[in-house]
């Protein structure tokens, strides 16, 4: 039987959100920067079969500070889906296939042990058919606001739901929605201008490109009445702001030459009134004299 082909829709998805689904994570896990290996759309073998994001530990001993790092072994595996993408029962054991083809194809019998291996499965809304079918079989717990883990599998494997996690500690896996509001919004942006090295701003440019993309409106009312905004940030969110502005620069410039010349015209016409006012006068007394 032939592979299934992914489709257009799939594609898609991969080719918008995951890269600014990738960059999230490094944001995400910034405190552990030093002590991780991050590997985009790593293939399992020759066929185009790859997994989203393999995040690996440096060192055995490296501490996870961010909640959802901290059951990390020395090889986690992570399937994102996009807002658009489904998440069921199905979708569950084909990543955890990734897993058993990760542990078996790699050189060396048991050079990656199956106790230092990990599955991460990361979507906006809460799969609850999903959580519900491997209740179960498995014990499924929250260990915190968005955060399922799942007992009992060959593997250590949880389920992230993004809109579920707490907004201050998880701002960049959050900004990965069509339904952002202003608040969000100015809480990604405050992250980004926190940021201070030039590689972190980088991976938060396309995070932040992809949302205020989908998200337009929101971030035009926070662009253009954003007083506080640096102009480069700004320019960055709204490319065709900076040829806006210009055009309503000429606009007005326009508009106050044509101010300008009404003046001038209402000053030459109230100069004319005073003249008809004067001569006026000069008849009356002339009248009055005779």
């Amino acid at each position: 039987m032939k592979g299934r082909r992914d489709t257009a829709l799939e594609i898609e998805n991969r080719t918008q959100w995951h890269p600014a689904f990738c960059s999230t994570m490094e944001l995400e896990l910034l405190e552990n920067e030093k002590g991780l290996i991050y590997d985009p759309e790593y293939y399992l073998s020759r066929e185009p079969l790859r997994i989203d994001l393999l995040i690996i530990k440096k060192k055995p001993e490296e501490v996870i500070k961010n909640e959802i790092g901290s059951f990390f072994l020395g090889h986690n595996i992570v399937e994102y889906k996009s807002p658009d993408d489904s998440i069921n029962i199905d979708t569950f054991y084909k990543v955890l296939s990734y897993a058993c083809l990760y542990k078996a194809d790699t050189g060396a019998v048991d050079e990656i042990l199956d106790t230092d291996i990990t599955v991460s499965l990361i979507r906006e809304q809460k799969p609850v058919k999903l959580l519900g079918q491997l209740e179960k079989k498995y014990q499924v717990r929250r260990e915190g606001n968005g955060i399922y883990r799942i007992y009992g599998m060959i593997f250590p494997m949880q389920v992230i739901v993004t809109k579920e996690l707490e907004e201050n500690r998880h701002v960049w896996l959050k900004a990965l929605t069509r339904s952002m509001d202003i608040s969000q919004a100015e809480r990604l942006l405050d992250s980004y201008d926190r940021l201070e090295g030039d590689k972190e701003r980088e991976k938060a440019g396309v995070v932040v490109n992809l949302v205020s993309d989908i998200n337009n409106e929101i971030f035009e009312k926070i662009v253009i009445g954003g007083d506080r905004m640096s102009e480069a940030l700004k320019r960055m969110l709204l490319p065709e702001l900076g040829e806006l502005k210009d055009l309503l620069a000429d606009k007005d410039a326009e508009l106050a030459d044509k101010d300008a010349e009404i003046a001038d015209k209402n000053a030459k016409l109230a100069d004319k009134d005073a003249e008809i006012a004067a001569l006026k006068r000069m008849l009356a007394e002339r009248d009055t004299d005779r």
